[in-house]
């Protein structure tokens, strides 16, 4: 396995360094007298000096320190030795951050969009190609081993003031705006800091009045800037070059990028800038300070047999034995759903809401979903079959407009004319739909009218129901899947655990209400979002907490999990004094709040022996890893399930595979980052790496794993959902509470 952490060479177990008594007066002292030629940074109660070579002027204590025993001390001072060696190379560049350090290519072929554009706009405008190494600390065979991480992606750039925009005539109106700051003592060394201030509600004179979150502000268009989002350089560029061509840059700018940053290019890319930070023409490049702390970057990138053995997730058909298989496909078609037996709604009656005009699409795809496409490759059997039902019955229901009232006046029509219920509805939607603001939105207030109504929905956009055979399976293969377990099937489960503990594994996820980005945002509400799963994967309850202030969110998260739990306990009789394994699943932590829910949690339910594991599984990371390289000419890329171990409680995991991409114009599947927080009393990193690999198959959105597993996937699917839906005039959240706690709605 090779990654992009390239490891540091230390020649020394210890080392020597100067350090003086912790206060922030003493700090910035020593920031303004010694800044040029010294870094500083405080851990503990002391603040630690990293003299360049040369300077020879003793400023605190020296003192010796191990490897082994002070990482945060090495890291800081690997950090600071790599954006010192960077800026002494290239003085003339200015870095975008300090840690990880952070700057642009400034070759021509790094800039995407230079081709496109227009030549007043070359040098304005650019999506450039931005480095980013960030030192890092593992561990291996119970010692510290430090490296850098190095990667690299596109980002756009913006270098007009809206003074300039101004005098072009462009309107700045509604537009969202930045505003720079230096960085005290770093000009010139470092990127200013960018801070969003708000939006421009009018122009006067060379002054513009910003909408802020403290209220109007006024600021001088030479001194602030565009937000520099693809939306808002769209639209600047929309002004200068029409829409038709502004579409047709941004197509010519995806395809340019899909063509140069494919996994080949951008791993030997990667390699090159870690060249350039080992090597210093032919020898070792020396990172070294004054005091003797030095260390060289080596091109070792490789790791050796350091991962789990994982098993392949096998899949359970049936409540009886022998229906099991390795694929969801396979199982469906050999075994049918795992509760098609006991299934209560085998004859479902599917609502079909479209436009007259529609009508003919509708009728054509709702044949080849129940039925089937004896020719395709993808989708022959149909839902019906595929599923094991006895009867699936459409009824088409005409929208007379495209407004929202129209869309509910059908709802109303469709109930009211029927004397049985819908199990479900297909809501037909333009394409462009997904970009109509929520609350005047016609699939979200069609949604939220029939969930009120208790039938779940799914929507299906005009161009899937005008597709071609060769696309439709395509769309109706994972929509079957859908649909089914939104009426409260289950098409598969994973094997029953065979330990003699209880378990359960809880996603925890948030999602943070705010009006919007600006600085000074910080009174944002916060919404809880809980998942419950047994252990084989059964789909327990999946609830959106009461929306509170970030102050209130602990209390609220702490008093829902507990009567979660109570209620299941409860469910599945458990025993007093039985031992029950309880793992959370967590995407994004905010700030330690969940870790310290659950040390209070399990304190709470003293009449059971609580062991728990509280994981944190993330997407949002530099890491990239893969099988092999052959110099010039591929990358092999990862397969589901392999996986490095990092340290003790940490593990680099590949969920989805390069095989599991049917579409090879995606993009290549990332790892994700499983790590377990030291306060868990349960840490068997072996079982947790196996059990999310296995819940990454669980997911009844697609035949294919999911990226994340579905303890995360639904918190973020219910977190999305439902702050749509509550956007939505008359939504109320007891149209859950009432209909859906129990079932998969949101996929």
């Amino acid at each position: 396995m090779y990654t992009n952490f390239f490891r540091i060479k230390l020649p020394f177990k210890e080392f020597q360094i100067q350090r003086v008594a912790y206060s922030e007066n003493a700090l910035l002292d020593l920031k303004e007298r010694h800044n040029q030629r010294c870094s500083f940074f405080r851990h503990g109660s002391h603040i630690y000096i990293s003299p360049e070579v040369g300077f020879d002027e003793d400023i605190g204590e020296l003192v010796t320190l191990t490897v082994k025993g002070s990482t945060n001390v090495v890291m800081s001072l690997i950090r600071h030795l790599v954006f010192r060696t960077f800026h002494n190379a290239f003085p003339d560049r200015i870095p975008q951050s300090f840690s990880p350090l952070g700057f642009y290519s400034e070759k021509g072929e790094h800039d995407i969009a230079k081709e496109y554009l227009p030549s007043d706009l070359k040098g304005k405008i650019s999506y450039s190609r931005l480095i980013e190494v960030e030192a890092r600390d593992l561990e291996e065979d119970g010692s510290p081993v430090f490296g850098v991480l190095i990667r690299s992606y596109q980002k756009w750039q913006f270098r007009y003031t809206a003074l300039e925009l101004f005098n072009l005539g462009y309107d700045l109106l509604g537009k969202s705006v930045l505003e720079s700051h230096s960085i005290p003592g770093l000009e010139g060394v470092l990127a200013p800091d960018e801070e969003l201030v708000g939006e421009v509600i009018s122009i006067e004179g060379d002054i513009a009045v910003i909408s802020t979150n403290q209220g109007e502000l006024r600021r001088k268009l030479a001194n602030i800037f565009l937000q520099k989002t693809k939306s808002q350089i769209g639209e600047f560029l929309r002004f200068r070059m029409g829409e038709d061509q502004a579409e047709e840059f941004f197509e010519l700018v995806k395809n340019t990028q899909f063509q140069r940053v494919n996994p080949l290019s951008s791993y030997e890319e990667i390699k090159k800038f870690a060249k350039w930070f080992c090597h210093d023409g032919k020898e070792l490049r020396d990172y070294r300070n004054n005091d003797g702390f030095s260390f060289s970057i080596t091109s070792n990138n490789a790791f050796g047999n350091n991962q789990v053995e994982l098993q392949s997730t096998n899949l359970i058909f049936d409540y009886g034995p022998g229906a099991s298989e390795s694929t969801p496909f396979r199982g469906l078609s050999s075994h049918g759903p795992f509760n098609s037996e006991r299934f209560e709604k085998n004859n479902l009656r599917i609502l079909a809401l479209c436009r007259p005009q529609s009508r003919g699409a509708m009728s054509t795809f709702l044949k080849r979903l129940i039925d089937g496409i004896p020719e395709s490759r993808a989708y022959k059997r149909g839902f019906k079959s595929l599923f094991r039902l006895a009867s699936v019955t459409p009824v088409i229901q005409e929208i007379e407009g495209n407004d929202v009232s129209d869309y509910k006046s059908a709802i109303d029509n469709a109930i009211k004319n029927c004397d049985q219920s819908y199990d479900i509805a297909l809501i037909e939607c333009d394409d462009s739909s997904r970009n109509i603001p929520v609350e005047i939105n016609p699939y979200y207030n069609a949604r939220a009218a029939l969930m009120s109504y208790g039938i779940p929905t799914q929507g299906v956009i005009v161009s899937h129901l005008r597709s071609p055979l060769i696309k439709v399976q395509w769309t109706l293969s994972p929509l079957a899947l859908q649909l089914y377990a939104k009426v409260g099937g289950t098409p598969w489960r994973l094997p029953a655990s065979q330990g003699v503990d209880q378990e359960i594994v809880i996603g925890i996820g948030h999602a943070l209400e705010r009006k919007n980005l600006w600085s000074g945002a910080e009174q944002s509400r916060v919404v809880g979002i809980t998942t419950f799963f047994l252990g084989d994967g059964s789909y327990m309850l999946g609830e959106r907490l009461k929306s509170v202030p970030y102050e209130e969110y602990f209390e609220e998260l702490l008093s829902s999990l507990k009567s979660s739990i109570v209620k299941v306990s409860n469910e599945y009789a458990w025993q007093e004094g039985q031992t029950i394994r309880i793992v959370f699943h967590v995407f994004k932590p905010m700030r330690n709040v969940e870790a310290d829910v659950i040390d209070r949690l399990v304190s709470s339910f003293s009449n059971f022996r609580i062991i728990f594991s509280f994981v944190t599984i993330s997407t949002r990371h530099p890491w990239i890893m893969i099988r092999g390289h052959d110099p010039g000419r591929s990358v092999t890329l990862c397969e589901r399930g392999d996986n490095i171990i990092l340290d003790p409680h940490t593990c680099l995991l590949q969920l989805r595979g390069d095989k599991d991409r049917p579409n090879k114009k995606q993009r290549p599947p990332s790892p994700v980052v499983v790590r377990i927080h030291e306060k868990s009393t349960f840490k068997d990193l072996k079982y947790i790496v196996q059990q999310i690999h296995d819940f990454s198959y669980l997911s009844w959105r697609s035949f294919y794993p999911n990226e994340t597993p579905v303890t995360v996937f639904y918190s973020n699917l219910i977190a999305s959902e439902t702050n749509k839906l509550r956007k939505v005039p008359g939504w109320k959240q007891e149209f859950l509470d009432q209909h859906f706690r129990r079932k998969q709605w949101f996929l």
